[in-house]
């Protein structure tokens, strides 16, 4: 499998549109089916950028494309999960900021021990 198929596969799993990827990966739709079909390969700061947005490394995208078994275990999300996960991609820093600490101001109320 090629890298492009391999990320299609990838945003397929997710029920994601190439628009979706293409906002989360700062890119143009177009530019996403261009690398999905093999038009086009991805630049090494596309493929970090890919990499983040499917939650994972650039060197775990690269041996899914080259069919490599990774002894990782990826996370698996509730649906709840990976909406939260996917809308504070989707921020901006600043805004990330100031979910991460309210996120620790929450958890704090129900477990006082959690630290920043």
């Amino acid at each position: 499998m090629n890298l492009g198929e391999t990320i299609k596969k990838l945003r397929i799993a997710r029920n994601w549109t190439q628009d979706e990827l293409a906002y989360q990966a700062k890119i143009t739709a177009a530019n996403i089916s261009r690398i999905e079909t093999g038009k086009h390969g991805p630049s090494i700061q596309l493929l970090e950028s890919l990499a983040y947005v499917f939650g994972m490394r650039v060197y775990q995208l690269v041996a899914l494309a080259e069919e490599e078994v990774l002894l990782v275990a990826q996370p698996e999300y509730s649906h709840g999960e990976e909406v939260l996960l996917k809308n504070f991609r989707a921020m901006p820093q600043k805004e990330k900021e100031v979910f991460a600490s309210l996120s620790v101001s929450l958890a704090k109320l129900h477990r006082p021990h959690v630290k920043k």
